[in-house]
């Protein structure tokens, strides 16, 4: 049974260790790490057999009985813990994929995809996007609407005079490249990152502030000499976290499943 480190208690690495905790992943949920340690204590409390609550990763990283490292906890924590944990020899589930398009970290990604493991996430379809990717993608664009409040985290609507609560339909809020998208809404672009990882190529961001809606909607469309996807994908938001996709906290726990045998 493989032993697990875990960075980040939010709602996705909680949704995760109760899956461990209840035996929906074969593992051991040996060593919890969060920056705010009072979540951390928190998430310990709540299951059954206790992980340790470690004040860094430093501790899980030299426990060689430690396999797995899992990340759901931001793009900051991959740009700083990424390479130290695939040196240290661990694998690891990286939930914050955003993290992986900086030059040094995609080019750690490169260098261990065996060892790096990314879950599809929020969307469907980039097994047939990875695989159009070995004759080149022409062109990515990634359509995403939000109720106007799962975007509110942003500075960016402020710097743009964009008053979010006076929407009252749907309404264009942004577009441009991915990696520009991150900058703006690092919280919001997981799926974007997703998609310029399988694609290897650009990704266009557009986000639609949508008060419409409740779900969140993605909607992707590729072009390529091999075939052209359009794929539609609406989710239901996570109940502790509307900005998280509940299918994406699922879509870890699965790739987790897989890993873990």
């Amino acid at each position: 049974m493989k032993r697990i480190g875990l960075i980040g208690c939010g709602a996705i690495g909680s949704l995760i260790a109760k899956a461990i905790d209840e035996g929906v992943v074969k593992a051991e949920l040996a060593y919890v790490y969060d920056i705010n340690s009072d979540i951390a204590l928190k998430l310990v409390g709540k299951l059954k057999k206790k992980p340790r609550v470690s004040n860094g990763i430093e501790e899980m990283l030299k426990d060689k009985s430690v396999e797995i490292i899992i990340e759901t906890a931001s793009d900051e924590a991959v740009v700083k813990y990424l390479k130290q944990i695939v040196e240290a020899g661990k694998e690891v589930l990286v939930m914050s994929i955003g993290g992986l398009l900086s030059p040094e970290t995609r080019r750690i990604y490169e260098e261990n995809i065996g060892r790096i493991h990314v879950p599809a996430g929020a969307i469907a379809g980039l097994d047939a996007i990875q695989a159009i990717s070995l004759v080149g993608v022409d062109r990515v664009v990634l359509t995403t609407r939000k109720p106007p409040e799962a975007l509110a985290y942003s500075r960016y609507f402020k710097e743009q005079g964009i008053d979010l609560e006076k929407i009252r339909e749907p309404t264009l809020v942004y577009e441009g490249p991915v990696e520009d998208a991150l900058k703006h809404f690092p919280k919001s672009v997981n799926v974007a990152a997703a998609l310029a990882l399988y694609s290897k190529s650009g990704v266009l961001v557009r986000i639609i502030a949508d008060p419409t809606r409740e779900n969140i909607v993605h909607e992707i469309e590729v072009e390529s000499k091999v075939s052209n996807l359009r794929i539609l994908v609406e989710n239901v938001p996570h109940p502790d976290n509307p900005r998280t996709s509940y299918l994406a906290a699922l879509s870890c726990i699965q790739k987790l499943r897989e890993i873990c045998g």
